[in-house]
């Protein structure tokens, strides 16, 4: 039985993904900051082959607390799926903000892989699958430390994937668009950016609407992606997930980024979308 290892179970992705694992013969090691704040969590550490456990992936004090607690299992799949959203300007958002995104998205991550491959490497087998977003592999106005930490979380990840190739360990992103998951509420747009850039408040909050409704996907979908990575015998580097993050990252590479930059100075709302329509074929917000 493979033992799983996974980040911020409390909801959303995190709570699907140990679900889905815990439906196969795996050994579901599931982790949240507080695991019993969630019941559905609770109800599910009520399985056999599922173990629930603290962690802060922020606090190097509490990874080291875990693996000591799990001196008895060698971690065969980690999931870096605990993570923090936020929108702001650049001009806006404090720093102490953007650290704690970069700490948590891309920090909290790392600390996790550093503690699983040395036994992967030495077994010369492992799976590690990185949480990313389309936000890592093209720009949304407002979201410049958000996507930060995924640009960030993807070049690390891409690299890594070519030095533990030779360990047979095996490294994948997944790259979802609009997902119905608390994320969205944990980090809002600052007031202060309602009066010099309130347009793109507007646009930010038609597009994720457009997408939480019609464009996205469930974090179950999400789920199924990560356990068909663990068992294909063709992996990928990335897996974007579904219709809109495909779309976002093929328009954005078709246009190119100058065009990106020169769609921020359209002002006019019904111009823009006009705009984005020609390009996507289909109404984006």
């Amino acid at each position: 039985m493979k033992v799983v290892l996974i980040t911020g179970c409390s909801t959303g992705i995190g709570f699907a993904t140990a679900k889905q694992f815990s439906l196969g013969d795996y050994q579901v090691i599931a982790t949240a900051r507080s695991p019993k704040s969630s019941d559905e969590l609770v109800e599910l550490g009520e399985k056999e082959n599922v173990l629930l456990k603290e962690l802060d992936v922020c606090d190097q004090e509490s990874v080291d607390k875990l693996f000591d607690e799990l001196n008895n299992f060698e971690i065969d799949v980690l999931v870096n799926n605990a993570g923090v959203g936020g929108s702001g300007s650049v001009e806006n958002t404090e720093i102490e903000f953007a650290k704690l995104l970069m700490e948590t998205n891309y920090f909290g991550a790392l600390r996790m892989m550093k503690k699983v491959i040395p036994s992967m490497r030495s077994r010369r087998s492992g799976a590690i699958i990185n949480v990313s977003s389309q936000a890592g592999r093209r720009p949304f106005a407002l979201m410049s430390h958000y996507c930060a930490t995924k640009y960030a979380l993807n070049g690390l990840s891409e690299s890594m994937a070519h030095e533990l190739a030779q360990f047979n360990i095996r490294v994948t992103l997944i790259e979802p668009g609009t997902v119905i998951t608390p994320i969205f509420g944990k980090g809002n747009s600052i007031p202060e950016d309602e009066k010099d850039y309130s347009i793109f408040q507007g646009r930010m909050i038609r597009q994720v609407t457009k997408g939480l409704t019609e464009l996205g996907c469930g974090p179950d979908i999400i789920a199924k992606c990560m356990v068909d990575f663990v068992t294909t015998k063709d992996p990928k580097l990335h897996y974007l997930i579904d219709k809109d993050a495909v779309d976002n990252v093929d328009i954005y590479n078709k246009y190119g980024p100058e065009t990106w930059v020169s769609d921020g100075k359209i002002l006019d709302d019904e111009e823009f979308f006009s705009t984005m329509k020609d390009r996507y074929g289909y109404e984006i917000g």
